[in-house]
């Protein structure tokens, strides 16, 4: 448990505006194992991306220290695969802007596609795949710069239920195979409990740290798995009742 790979300590971020400031987070504190999927869930507003951006570099908290023990890659809402370009360049395109796209790591990113059942779609375009094809695209891209750290801020929002479900579950799993350490915001209680180790319950903004959930079920794991196994209720009825008194 010591083998922390991010430790956020004390940490608050007031954004300015014309209006005035707004605390969007109050001296959270949390720490993330390495190899750890952390969910983070919490009301509409409360600071969940924030928390995201801060750990990737994108804003400097007003407050608290933060410490980060490898390369981060950040996953979107959207897909924003280019409809310009086919599958395999919108999967290399981290590294074309990173100027890292050598023959080897091209071959990488074609392995990946392969083993992630889009091999036949290498020189597809975007149109011509389902959303949750597209899902997977966007997370081979996100992996292809080798990141450490993966942060993934709703990626599934834009799906319907069903392709939701099953690709959380391919997402698990390339997750746990390729051994990294992720941070998944949702609003989606039960997604958080089927995919995390552990979930960090944060308050209405500004967001505060509610509670740390360990997640352990029984039976076999993986999300749609999860669903089924008799601790998933004990757990949404718990982090449901926290965020009820905290709305």
């Amino acid at each position: 448990m010591d083998d922390y790979i991010v430790s956020i300590k004390d940490v608050s971020m007031n954004y300015h505006t014309i209006d005035g400031e707004t605390k969007a987070i109050d001296k959270i504190s949390f720490d993330v194992n390495k190899g750890e999927l952390l969910g983070i869930v919490g009301p509409s507003g409360c600071g969940k991306s924030t928390v995201l951006s801060l750990i990737a570099g994108l804003l400097e908290p007003s407050s608290g220290e933060i410490y980060v023990g490898g390369k981060v890659s950040y996953m979107l809402q959207k897909d924003y695969l280019l409809a310009w370009r086919t599958i395999l360049q919108n999967a290399v395109l981290g590294l074309e802007i990173q100027k890292k796209l050598t023959e080897e790591n091209k071959n990488y990113v074609i392995d990946m596609l392969r083993k992630y059942g889009l091999g036949d779609f290498l020189n597809h375009y975007p149109s011509q795949l389902s959303g949750g094809m597209r899902q997977r695209v966007a997370l081979i891209r996100t992996l292809a710069v080798k990141p450490d750290i993966l942060l993934l801020d709703e990626p599934f929002s834009a799906l319907d239920y069903q392709t939701r479900l099953a690709i959380a579950d391919e997402v698990w799993k390339i997750i746990k195979y390729e051994e990294k350490t992720a941070l998944f915001v949702t609003h989606d209680i039960s997604e958080a409990i089927s995919m995390s180790d552990r979930i960090l319950v944060l308050s209405k903004r500004p967001g505060r740290v509610i509670s740390i959930h360990e997640i352990k079920t029984s039976g076999e794991q993986g999300p749609l798995n999860r669903r089924k196994a008799p601790e998933f209720r004990d757990y949404f009825n718990e982090i449901w009742k926290e965020l009820d008194v905290h709305v």
